[in-house]
């Protein structure tokens, strides 16, 4: 059963398309960096537009020290979706910090998703 996209997303697609040259040097890069994603029409994360995002100097395009990558590039299939990625409506769940985690809040309060420091 396919994932089902969040229902605070713009409407899609939600994968970066790259020339036939930049496909050959993304599937490289992934491949060469050991990245964690998998190609499909529901993944959860844009990687090529990561990927391009990056190669531009784009500041948002930066990997955290515990590889993990921004919400920026998260679609609507990721199950933490936020207001943060570029595929997200303004009312999207949005990220709260506290002095031991993070929660992602919907619009009404409810807490989504509980993520630890």
């Amino acid at each position: 059963m396919a994932p089902k996209a969040s229902p605070y997303a713009k409407p899609g697609p939600y994968a970066t398309k790259l020339s036939p040259q930049e496909e050959r040097q993304f599937t490289q890069w992934v491949q060469q960096n050991k990245i964690p994603w998998k190609d499909s029409p529901t993944a959860d994360y844009d990687m090529r537009g990561y990927w391009r995002a990056m190669l531009a100097g784009d500041p948002n395009a930066k990997q955290a020290a515990n590889r993990h990558f921004p919400d920026t590039y998260k679609t609507p299939y990721h199950k933490t979706f936020s207001n943060e990625s570029r595929y997200a409506m303004p009312d999207a769940p949005k990220w709260v910090e506290s002095a031991t985690d993070w929660k992602l809040v919907d619009k009404n309060g409810k807490v989504v998703a509980v993520e630890k420091k």
